[in-house]
């Protein structure tokens, strides 16, 4: 009989993005732990970043949220709204402001920072803001209306970004200086000058090498500050955001080492055994120049929960240590296009810089002739570019002479090097070696995913033992954990498998089986596999865990059967119809007797007359919150032009301009190629998804692909390929009352050779389709009016497309519902 495993208590002490991160993937890689999160905070997790958004009234306050409500209810996790008082290392205990005390396997400090205060007399006075939460944000919008004047003190981000939204709002703003350069860490003087240039022309009062000694003010509320030099300047608001300072007061007392903020090593881990800490509350140091500093970034602090949660899991990569020094921070400063990469200002390195053009400024620095750092301010296209050198550090001496050339393409010549993409993400235990295994001649950047046909693999039991499972479906979107220990995907209660066994993950079209060190092995057809090895499983493989547990391979096809044409759609004839029954189990659009389109989760269909507009083209159909609850606006639809390659972002010109502040500015690209349209990450965030596997290459899309980019879902639409991508539910043989048969996917395989797809695109083509029967309609984009076909039914309201945002509305409306923008009228 195996000794009894009791499941692990995992505390996060924080409820910010890096604590909501940590928790999720804890509870996504162990089932059966105990996952709780501590916060006096009880607010879900809001994304910072777009709160200058909420400032400048682009963003409503319901935007901002990263997780839903329901996050930790829908991933059984336990919150508890409480404040942490103390730590007891010894006993694994942390002690609550109430009293309570709860114990730990393993804790992850996350508990973030506080704005740094000014050193003066006044800051108590109404009017006077520091901007870390949202209800700071409140308070100052609420000020904002008897206000005429605002002075903000800063040098950072947070004051740059502050000063542009309040001169967007035509408000009179006198920016305070402590140095003679803005943000000193990141920028040297000339991208410092090019920033106040921009700050001087948009009519900011800047003041350089300049403090505040006293705030002043009249009846409680400010009316003006004094500074170093004597000067009086009269204003009904003051904005400090002079940076943050990490909350340490108890962690200090409890005996983990600090210095600005809590000290970590490469795998996230403090002093004091068991105790991790990421996010704002960390103080960072940089391998090269030994500098240390708080990042208080928000891409950081993501990366550092992913490497902490991993680390306590034991899952974080043996051979990939966490580099906080070569992060990707991509922003605007004032207008301008910003990204660095590294070390950007430092003296001691060769410095390449492009030759001077009109607001832009972009440098490389070198250690013999290795990147360290990058910084592009005005244009920013080859940054990620230049972090794939840096991150794989390539001798750029050759080319140095050339790297900032029009002519020279520094991605082509990295590929040429062999070069593997850019680092965006913390590694799994495990990542690099099944990568090697999927892609055995490299990962190119330039590499297309194509479709295979539908399949299913199984596990199927062989000699029913003690501790076997039954037959068990592998998925296509998670890794699958096998052994011992309370909370893998497959438990095997055998006392010679090991506690964490094996995995089995899906990559480039293969089921990738990995060995996890056991202790008695991993055999496939009696051979064992090399301890942490991984092997590519082929159908009929016998795979044992173990001296005893032995399942069976399998790969079976799923039959594919096209939809006969209903009758009585006339205005859709040659399209085939999806029954609902189908569509729910394979999440299919479902084209509907009446021409109208139904997408799963959504309340509402699309008209017949929308429908038709795109029967000759493809379209990206997406699910706004009001579509999928409980509001009665239907899904907005953007045709995909077979000419132009389309981008999809958050930035304003996008041509689907999503507004959702999870979202990157320049998300994602749509483009055709010799076999369709795909679609590419343009090192976004937060990533591309489509059927809920994040995507690292470009990827052709299907029929009914359902793409997640932040909180937006779209899918992807062809009614002229839907003969030949839909499908059956598949008909299974009776399950086992342990099986598990979640919807079949579509595998992808990768396809060599395709560096060129960019520049050697061929028009798609064009699918037949009978003449509609009343009469020929125009193609219709998203800024033009959707026209009712006459063959519809009366009840049917006329529909007009918002040219903004690409609403769908009535048209008796004079308002978008969407966005509020005036209607143009019917066409």
């Amino acid at each position: 009989m195996a000794e009894e495993q009791i499941a692990p208590t995992y505390l996060v002490i924080g409820n910010g993005i890096a604590g909501a991160t940590a928790a999720e993937i804890l509870r996504a890689e162990d089932s059966a732990a105990t996952v709780g999160v501590i916060a006096d905070d009880p607010s879900p997790v809001y994304y910072r970043p777009a709160l200058k958004d909420y400032l400048g009234g682009r963003l409503s306050e319901d935007k901002l949220s990263a997780r839903s409500t329901s996050f930790y209810q829908d991933h059984m996790i336990r919150f508890l709204p409480e404040r942490v008082v103390g730590i007891q290392p010894a006993q694994h205990r942390v002690q609550l402001q109430s009293g309570r005390q709860l114990s730990y396997n393993r804790l992850l400090l996350a508990n973030g920072a506080r704005p740094a205060r000014l050193n003066c007399p006044g800051q108590q006075l109404q009017g006077v803001y520091t901007l870390r939460h949202v209800n700071d944000y409140q308070a100052l919008l609420q000020n904002l209306n008897e206000t005429r004047h605002v002075v903000v003190i800063g040098s950072g981000t947070l004051a740059l970004e502050t000063i542009e939204t309040l001169r967007h709002r035509n408000y009179s703003v006198t920016h305070i200086l402590r140095r003679r350069t803005v943000w000193s860490e990141v920028l040297d003087a000339t991208a410092s000058d090019l920033v106040l240039q921009q700050e001087q022309r948009d009519g900011v009062d800047v003041r350089l090498e300049e403090e505040v000694v006293e705030i002043f003010g009249d009846q409680g509320s400010v009316s003006g500050l004094v500074t170093k030099s004597g000067e009086q300047i009269a204003c009904e608001t003051v904005v400090i955001a002079i940076g943050i300072e990490p909350i340490i007061d108890f962690i200090k007392a409890s005996g983990i080492a600090c210095g600005r903020g809590v000290r970590i090593d490469s795998r996230m881990r403090t002093n004091t055994l068991d105790i991790y800490a990421a996010g704002d509350v960390v103080e960072t140091t940089d391998q090269l120049t030994g500098r240390t500093r708080v990042l208080g970034q928000w891409y950081p602090a993501v990366q550092q929960a992913r490497a902490a949660a991993y680390s306590m899991l034991d899952l974080l990569d043996n051979n990939t240590s966490f580099q906080a020094s070569t992060f990707y921070n991509a922003t605007f400063l004032y207008g301008l296009d910003f990204a660095s990469v590294g070390i950007t200002n430092a003296p001691g390195y060769q410095e390449i810089i492009a030759k001077p053009r009109p607001r832009m400024y972009r440098k490389v620095l070198l250690k013999d002739g290795i990147p360290v750092g990058m910084l592009s301010l005005g244009n920013r296209k080859q940054a990620l570019t230049f972090k794939r050198a840096i991150d794989h550090r390539v001798n750029l001496l050759p080319v140095a002479s050339v790297l900032f050339e029009d002519s020279f393409k520094l991605n082509e010549w990295l590929d040429r090097q062999g070069v593997p993409p850019p680092i965006l993400s913390v590694s799994r235990s495990g990542d690099a070696a099944l990568k090697r295994a999927a892609y055995p001649e490299g990962m190119s950047t330039n590499i297309v995913l194509e479709q295979r046909p539908l399949v299913e693999a199984l596990l199927v039991p062989i000699d029913q033992t003690p501790g076997q499972s039954g037959e068990m479906l592998l998925s296509q979107t998670k890794v699958l954990t096998i052994g011992r220990q309370p909370g893998v995907q497959l438990l095997l209660d055998e006392a010679t498998v090991s506690r964490r066994q094996a995995e089995i993950s899906y990559l480039n079209g293969q089921y990738i089986l990995h060995d996890l060190g056991s202790s008695n092995g991993t055999f496939v057809n009696d051979m064992r596999l090399e301890p942490s090895s991984t092997y590519i499983l082929k159908t009929r493989d016998i795979v044992r865990f173990g001296k005893v547990v032995k399942f069976s391979f399998v790969m079976r096809s799923i039959d594919k059967q096209a939809k006969k044409i209903p009758e009585g759609s006339p205005s859709l004839a040659g399209i085939p119809e999806m029954q609902e029954a189908d569509a729910g189990k394979l999440g299919q659009p479902v084209l509907k007797l009446d021409g109208s389109l139904l997408l799963p989760g959504a309340k509402m269909s699309l008209p017949a007359g929308v429908v038709a507009t795109f029967k000759e083209s493809a379209a990206f159909i997406v699910l706004t919150e009001d579509t999928t609850q409980e509001g009665n606006r239907p899904p907005i639809v953007f045709l995909l032009n077979n000419e132009k390659r389309m981008l999809l972002g958050r930035e304003e010109g996008m041509d689907i301009e999503l507004a959702d502040p999870v979202v990157s500015r320049r998300h994602a690209e749509v483009f055709t190629g010799p076999t369709g349209f795909y679609i590419r990450d343009l090192g976004s965030s937060n990533g591309v998804m489509v059927n809920q596997t994040r995507i690292d290459n470009p990827y052709r899309l299907s029929h009914g692909d359902h793409v997640s980019l932040g909180g937006c879902m779209l899918y992807f639409v062809d009614l002229r390929t839907m003969a030949e991508t839909t499908v059956r539910a598949p008909q299974v043989a009776e399950k086992t009352e342990t099986s598990r048969r979640p919807a079949a996917t579509v595998n992808r395989n990768v396809q060599q050779n395709v560096a060129q797809v960019g520049e050697k695109m061929e028009r798609r083509p064009q699918v037949a389709s009978p003449p509609a029967p009343q009469r020929e309609r125009e193609p219709v984009t998203r800024r033009q009016v959707v026209k009712q076909d006459s063959s519809q039914s009366a009840s049917l309201p006329q529909l007009v497309v918002c040219s903004k945002c690409g609403g769908v509305n009535t048209r008796i409306a004079r308002f978008c519902a969407s966005c509020s923008a005036p209607l143009a009228s019917m066409i």
